[in-house]
């Protein structure tokens, strides 16, 4: 329409139309109407190809159609330009992902930005890092959809969270930095002189947002960028509060060790800009003497019992390069560089030290620790991982069989260097933590055998303990006993566990077996993790099979335990308990008597009321089957065993006896259910006729996390709840509900398959082999009555 009504003007009209259109699409734009503004534009346009055919029939012949081809070009140039410059053009493209790959690398002017310290919200989320500007502005946790503002004066770009996002704005010129309330631009695609075009989350609708400039900087928080060396940053960013000198004299206040901070002379060509202000090091004198020595404020360090020696860990001021070590000072001797306090063997247990107990005479004490090396899925593993720090291990089972939760502190130990070490292995000896009456162990090297397994001398006080040990120990928590592995010459595993009464002086020997680690010591138990055999890489494991070829008797082929690419060991967890003068293993299941929660821990045997059957559960575990402590996640995937010979897998923990002992209700979890509105689990009811050897199921899915109540009378009671999870101070009550015996009966049965005094379903007959070859000295007490 617009093409056709100045078509019909003069050329002079016709060009008077078009500047009025391009003034009115300025006003618009002055005034934040911006979609009007866009609007007129496309009138603009329209009536530029009107002055063009006006001007075609304003001139004769081929002039008229050469003039109006070029009066149309440029006019939609000019159009275009104006559009730029008010802020109106549409964006042709799609800015920076926030996901990282297209971040803005050069500034307007064409200076190279440093991107660096790249991270992401979540595995695979958002991508976010730290911008480092020619000038020195350093802006850190920025979102990598950063854009500039077309007269190059602003940078804006959004901070990821895993919350609500934020947006910050850079004023280039005032060094100034608007941290804006605007939570819905994840993506920039423009940044025009008065506003800032982008998206909303590309997961969710991907649509777009538009926010006028001067709006944001209105409602924004603002800061100043403050100069720190050759940087500026936030003042939030900033360490303020470094120390720019520190003393550590001695107790005695005779001998003062000072230091002074060492600043970079630039900080931008750093890899890491910040770090001197983070990490700052310092260089120390010691009564006015330079040292040539840098290090930590909070550097290990450690003045002798005569005030006149110190220990530290310090570096070379001139040979950073070399790193950290320790140094020993004498006020007649000087500065000493000490060799490493200990030198590792990669077969012994991961071995870290750090800070400076004491510095006697001759010797300096060094605290360090051994590590944690946890079963990994649990109690059992066909790995064991190291841990490197005080964590949380399971300690008992409530009445419920709900796992009970405890501190688990690694062994600490003191490595003892003599001052006049050379570096050389077992120039150190290594110090227990102490036990009763604060007497400690002291392992001194002897020796490795062909495995680089070394083999220690052990003294307690004035008792020397016969024979070699590892290095690995365990202090029990009630300081009594020091657990210990003998060593062995041409192997990496012991034979057997020993503890060593201090008090009686005397030795208790636990039974055979090829011990890999001491786990814990702990409530008069010693746990350990034990070889029991190999699992074939193809194949899976299983409760009935968690391993295909068993470990050969302690003793003999002792390579059993080495490398194999074929296979992998199986690790289990094994207690040990003192009594009179031997170990005795502690039976890995419990004996319960009342019903189990469905987030109920480990093996357990439930009699039946009458104590003529008995169910045996063991293998279950929570879905994840990892190493983690996970007091509340329901447990999954048990196989049952009855005295009575009845077995079925894939069951949870949360079964009761009627009081007869005739029926066993059970539950199970089914984690891939898509029937239940969104829903990915559910838990069924199952009958089990222990005399009839028939399985009922239930149609209808039970609430969270069943627990039976009772089973009595022809009623059958259990609380659901409202979660899967337990959590700490968990006010979720449940819901019970009943079912009369009677209906359950009139569920559809399935009849079990007997199978050389087994019993068990039709689709599991196949597992039979595997259920005779458990050992059962779980239940064969109940096996022998039920019988």
């Amino acid at each position: 329409m617009p093409a056709f009504f100045v078509t019909i003007l003069p050329p002079p009209l016709a060009l008077l139309a078009v500047v009025l259109l391009g003034l009115l699409m300025g006003l618009a734009a002055r005034l934040g109407f911006l979609a009007m503004g866009r609007g007129v534009a496309r009138l603009t346009v329209g009536a530029v190809f009107g002055l063009g055919f006006s001007l075609g029939r304003a001139l004769p012949e081929w002039w008229g159609i050469l003039v109006a081809i070029i009066g149309i070009v440029a006019g939609l140039a000019c159009v275009s330009t104006w559009e730029r410059r008010l802020g109106l053009a549409p964006v042709s493209s799609k800015g920076p992902s926030a996901w990282g790959g297209s971040e803005t690398l050069l500034t307007p002017e064409g200076e190279p930005i440093r991107l660096f310290n790249h991270s992401e919200i979540a595995m695979g989320g958002p991508v976010y890092c730290d911008y480092l500007f020619p000038d020195g502005v350093l802006l850190q946790g920025l979102g990598s959809s950063a854009v500039f503002s077309s007269d190059g004066r602003y940078l804006a770009a959004p901070v990821p969270s895993r919350q609500e996002w934020g947006l910050v704005i850079l004023d280039r010129q005032q060094r100034k930095v608007y941290r804006c309330a605007e939570s819905e631009f994840w993506e920039l695609d423009a940044f025009n002189p008065d506003e800032l075009i982008g998206r909303y989350s590309p997961l969710v609708d991907n649509s777009a947002r538009q926010a006028r400039l001067e709006d944001l900087l209105q409602t924004a928080e603002v800061v100043d960028l403050i100069p720190v060396a050759d940087l500026w940053l936030e003042p939030g960013w900033h360490p303020d509060n470094f120390q720019h000198t520190f003393e550590r004299p001695s107790a005695d206040g005779r001998q003062r060790l000072v230091g002074n901070i060492v600043l970079p002379a630039t900080f931008r060509d750093l890899a890491q800009p910040l770090e001197p202000l983070h990490s700052p090091r310092y260089s120390i004198s010691i009564n006015g003497q330079p040292s040539g020595l840098l290090m930590a404020a909070d550097a290990p360090l450690v003045w002798s019992s005569d005030h006149r020696a110190l220990v530290c860990l310090a570096e070379e001021q001139a040979n950073a390069a070399q790193g950290e070590r320790y140094w020993s000072w004498r006020l007649d001797d000087g500065w000493r560089a000490l060799p490493s306090p200990w030198i590792k063997s990669t077969s012994e247990p991961s071995f870290y030290w750090h800070q400076l107990l004491k510095l006697d005479a001759g010797q300096v004490h060094i605290e360090s620790y051994l590590d944690y090396p946890r079963p990994g899925c649990g109690r059992y593993g066909y790995r064991l991982d190291s841990i490197h720090g005080d964590t949380e291990t399971q300690t008992s089972h409530d009445a419920r069989g709900r796992i009970e939760v405890g501190e688990f502190k690694l062994t600490r130990t003191a490595i003892v260097m003599p001052l006049d070490s050379q570096g050389r292995r077992g120039d150190s000896h290594i110090e227990t933590q102490p036990l009763q009456d604060g007497v400690c162990g002291l392992l001194t090297w002897l020796g490795d055998n062909a495995e680089g397994l070394g083999g220690y001398r052990c003294q307690i006080g004035d008792w020397l303990l016969p024979g070699r040990w590892l290095l690995d120990h365990r202090v029990s928590d009630c300081g009594r006993y020091l657990a210990l592995l003998p060593f062995a010459g041409s192997t990496t595993v012991a034979t057997h566990a020993v503890i060593a009464h201090v008090q009686e002086q005397r030795l208790l020997e636990g039974p055979a077996m090829w011990v890999a680690r001491i786990l814990d010591f702990r409530d008069g138990r010693l746990s350990l993790a034990v070889v029991e055999g190999r699992l074939d890489n193809d194949l899976q494991s299983s409760p009935l099979q968690r391993f295909n070829v068993a470990a050969p008797e302690v003793g003999r082929d002792a390579s059993f335990c080495g490398p194999d690419e074929q296979s992998r060991l199986f690790y289990n967890t094994v207690q040990l308990q003192p009594a009179d003068s031997q170990l005795s293993i502690v039976p890995p299941w419990r004996l319960v008597d009342r019903p189990q929660a469905a987030t109920a821990d480990g093996d357990f045997i439930q009699p039946a009321p009458n104590d003529q059957d008995a169910a045996w559960l063991f293998g279950s575990e929570t879905e994840y089957a990892d190493s983690w402590v996970r007091a509340g996640t329901p447990r999954l995937g048990g196989h049952l065993l009855t005295a009575s010979g009845c077995a079925l897998v894939d069951l949870a923990p949360s079964m009761i006896w009627s009081k007869d002992g005739r029926y066993l209700a059970l539950t199970c979890m089914a984690t891939d259910v898509t029937e239940l509105s969104g829903r990915y689990r559910g838990w069924q009811l199952l009958l089990l006729d222990v005399q009839a050897h028939t399985l009922r199921i239930h149609p209808r899915w039970l609430g969270n996390r069943p627990e039976f109540e009772g089973f009595d009378e022809g009623k059958l009671r259990v609380r659901c709840f409202e979660h899967d999870w337990e959590t700490e101070g968990d006010e979720d009550k449940g819901t019970a509900q009943s079912f009369l015996l009677e209906d359950l009966l009139q569920l559809p049965t399935e009849q079990l398959m007997g199978e050389d005094g087994l019993w068990l379903r039709p689709l599991q007959a196949h597992l039979a082999p595997a259920w005779r070859a458990l050992a059962l000295p779980a239940i064969s007490y109940f096996a022998r009555r039920s019988l």
